[in-house]
């Protein structure tokens, strides 16, 4: 059986706008990690029951960072955001003004794998853990 000139051109065109259907649903549905260097992923400090898990969100449109702090043994859980001072400089605050008794309204230097803030009045580095933000728990449980 043979293929009129008419049917192989309606199958060639169903063909691309199939690809170009499949290529706009794949490029809709597909988030790209953050660039490498970038502030966003998730960082932990200490070990154990005694770890501490700082995530960092994507950029908003004004360029600021939701961040999530979860301390899960002293079933600690803060929301605040993070805005970019200058090259690798960022100001910390959180959403909550109860919460600043600890984690205070700070400045703080990102080195590329991680950067140290004051919790509670003592120091904690954070370590870059993954490029994704790691939420534990609900997320309503946040403020």
């Amino acid at each position: 059986m043979t293929m009129t000139k008419d049917k192989k051109h309606r199958i060639l065109i169903s063909l691309c706008l199939l690809i170009g259907v499949l290529g706009l649903l794949v490029s809709c549905t597909y988030t790209s990690p953050p660039p490498s260097g970038t502030i966003c992923g998730t960082y932990v400090s200490g070990e154990g029951v005694y770890e501490k898990i700082f995530s960092v969100d994507q950029p908003s449109a004004d360029q600021s960072h939701a961040f999530y702090y979860a301390d899960q043994h002293n079933d600690c859980y803060i929301l605040g955001q993070i805005q970019p001072q200058g090259e690798d400089s960022y100001l910390l605050s959180c959403q909550d003004p109860n919460k600043a008794d600890i984690i205070p309204d700070q400045a703080f230097t990102y080195d590329g794998k991680g950067f140290s803030i004051t919790i509670q009045g003592q120091p904690f580095s954070f370590q870059k853990n993954g490029d994704t933000p790691c939420i534990i728990g609900d997320i309503a449980r946040y403020s």
